[in-house]
């Protein structure tokens, strides 16, 4: 029910309509308040009467007005802006001489949308023509409605078509009557209703425009790009996601009742020289050669003011797969015995214990001092003798020398828990051989179980990074796909430059596998070892399951980071005719668990490991730093022996010296006597 203001501007726009084809006041007014209830009204019309009136009645309603001349200059696109209202009006006269220009500057402008209602008053012309072919955007997301008159009434159509740029014809639902006596508006169907997914998914059939990415020679009809993207089993130069997104696809197919036909593209990316002309599968959608896609696409800022997404679901995950072999252990802790402390611990262990036998010699020595003085006196006394206290000197000294090799090599056994012979005796020596004893139990214990349990445990082994993987003995082959090339020649990334120069430049002998090749190739290098795969891994599994042991999964190892995992968009041309109907499509098969579904089936887990654990050799890198203490105490030892072949001889030297006068002294005496 209209407010009287409003039937007061009604009556007034009844009596001073002059025209032929007049606009029907109540017929728009019933349309924004009762139909589409809008809050902003744009009114498009070539005479001053109707602007008028129909602008007074429609701010009376409460509604926000703007009318436009249309024999006058005015720009559409500043008219239809972001800052219209959420749900716009737009009331065309058709009658006018420039309602052809504006309908098909609308239609080239992508607003026949979600966004505006369109009404046409068309009284007495004909659909087809206010609509012609040439208007390519009129599709199911179109909100058009459509009046004409009969002898009583005015009708209201709801318009739309499931695309005119594939020649499909326009489809007409009434709306509502309007009785031209009465002015009583009787709705037949909701208009919102009309214009929802219920009833546009029908297609009858229409062919739509496809697109995908096989790449491979001569794919060129579409019989051959069905036969490839509807196997469930891997294809060479068809990437995961690609069939994947052929099978959402499908969905909508069976839902929408439509066809395709693909045309295909070797790559998704690229330009013309240094052109803005994008190539590829992005190049197709861009130019509107393609309704649909069977492929996914990458996130990139600058295709978002491209392109429209319809769902996003596919997780896109590439890596480096190859089997760890122990000569791959980058960190140094497959059987190195050093491993178990880190350098910091070895130095202070080394320096405590020679902390502890500096001591221990230093006790040893205050001792035999005081001793050696209390024995001095006592001879000096008794015997008064200078060779016997030279001898004795001797002695001490021989005895001083053994003590402190015997100290080293008793502190060394304790730590190897070797015991020690003989048991010192005396109080402070005993203090220091418990606490090397307590010391060697903690310490050996731990190293021993973090060996053993280094050697058992494999789940940290290997390369972990791409530059890891740059750095060991893998050869490295990428599975022949359009986006690796692409990586190479356009990245400037430090680690991929790296790869390139150190894995990809050198030459690989006939019994090698080329930098690009397929993963059913690639799968007896992998068993073998020594050989890195990079591809998407959901591709990988499968046959992995199928053709590797227990033993071989357990050792399968993976690096990812050369590709950025991300989550893929389904994408069409921007502000396509079929993003909202497809969109809220997928948001249904979504729900419904239709999409999980898929998902679990394109997308296979890593194969579980059965083995409980996996014993890996002892290589001589692991070991080398054993050899080496080995030699290093050989080496050590020959030292020591050239030291006291030295001291031995400088002690006889000595010795020498000093017995020849007495000798003499002798001989003297001897012969005087004689």
């Amino acid at each position: 029910m209209h407010s009287s203001a409003t039937r007061v501007v009604l009556t007034l726009v009844s009596i001073f309509s002059v025209t032929v084809f007049a606009m029907e006041g109540s017929v728009i007014m019933d349309y924004n308040t009762r139909l589409v209830r809008t809050k902003q009204c744009i009114i498009f019309a070539c005479s001053e009467h109707d602007l008028y009136f129909n602008v007074l009645a429609l701010m009376a309603a409460n509604q926000f007005v703007q009318p436009v001349h249309m024999n006058s200059s005015y720009d559409l696109v500043s008219i239809l802006t972001r800052e219209n209202y959420a749900r716009t009006s737009v009331i065309v006269d058709t009658t006018c001489e420039g309602a052809p220009k504006l309908l098909k500057e609308a239609s080239a402008n992508r607003y026949f949308n979600k966004t505006y209602q369109w009404l046409l008053w068309g009284v007495e012309a004909n659909i087809t023509d206010l609509l012609p072919i040439d208007l390519d955007y009129v599709g199911p997301n179109a909100q058009l409605t459509y009046v004409n008159k009969t002898s009583d009434a005015y009708l209201l159509w709801d318009v739309h078509s499931k695309g005119r740029h594939l020649k499909s014809p326009l489809e007409l639902h009434l709306i509502a009557k309007l009785s031209t006596e009465l002015h009583k508006l009787v709705v037949i169907n909701e208009i919102f209703d009309l214009q929802s997914i219920k009833y546009r998914s029908q297609f009858n059939g229409l062919t739509l425009r496809g697109a995908s990415v096989i790449d491979q020679e001569d794919i060129l009809t579409n019989q051959q790009i069905e036969a490839i993207l509807s196997r469930p089993t891997k294809d060479a130069g068809v990437a995961a996601f690609i069939k994947y997104h052929y099978e959402l696809l499908s969905l909508l197919r069976d839902l929408f009742n439509f066809t395709v036909n693909f045309r295909n593209s070797r790559g998704w990316a690229g330009r013309l020289g240094n052109t803005t002309f994008r190539l590829g599968l992005l190049g197709i959608i861009k130019r509107n050669e393609a309704d649909i896609a069977a492929s996914g696409a990458f996130n990139r800022i600058n295709r978002f003011a491209e392109f429209d997404t319809i769902h996003q679901s596919w997780k896109f995950e590439t890596a480096f797969l190859f089997r760890f072999t122990p000569d791959l252990d980058t960190r140094g802790k497959s059987g190195n015995f050093l491993a178990p402390f880190s350098r910091q611990v070895w130095l202070f262990t080394v320096a405590t214990l020679i902390g502890i036998n500096s001591i221990w010699l230093l006790l040893d020595y205050l001792s035999k001092r005081w001793h050696s003085q209390a024995m001095q006196c006592i001879e000096e006394r008794i015997f008064n003798i200078r060779i016997r206290r030279n001898l004795s000197a001797h002695q001490a000294i021989t005895n001083s020398h053994s003590n402190w090799t015997e100290r080293i090599l008793h502190t060394f056994g304790a730590v190897c828990q070797q015991g020690m012979e003989p048991i010192p005796r005396d109080m402070p020596s005993r203090s220091i051989v418990l606490t090397v004893f307590l010391f060697s139990v903690v310490m050996y214990n731990y190293y021993t179980s973090s060996v053993v349990g280094g050697l058992l445990s494999s789940s940290d082994l290997g390369p972990a990074t791409v530059d890891e993987i740059t750095n060991s003995p893998l050869k490295v082959s990428f599975e022949d796909i359009g986006y690796y090339k692409v990586l190479f020649k356009e990245s400037s990334n430090p680690t991929v430059t790296r790869l390139i120069s150190k894995k990809l430049s050198a030459s690989r002998g006939p019994n090698e596998m080329g930098v690009y090749g397929h993963i059913e190739d690639a799968i007896p290098y992998l068993k073998r070892g020594g050989f890195a795969f990079h591809c998407e891994v959901v591709d990988a599994y499968p046959i992995i399951a199928e053709l590797f042991d227990a033993n071989e999964i357990c050792d399968l190892r993976e690096v990812s980071g050369l590709m950025e995992v991300e989550i893929m968009n389904w994408i069409v041309h921007k502000n396509s005719q079929y993003t909202e109907l497809f969109k809220t499509a997928m948001c249904k098969a979504r729900e419904v668990g239709l999409v999980e579904r898929l998902l679990r089936q394109r997308q296979m887990k890593k194969p579980e490991c059965q083995s409980l654990y996996t014993v890996y050799p002892v290589t001589i890198s692991g070991v080398s730093s054993a050899f080496l203490t080995l030699l290093s105490g050989v080496l050590i030892a020959l030292f020591a022996l050239c030291l006291e072949i030295a001291s031995v001889k400088w002690q006889m030297r000595r010795w020498n010296r000093f017995f020849r006068p007495t000798r003499v002294h002798k001989g003297i005496a001897i012969q005087d006597q004689a």
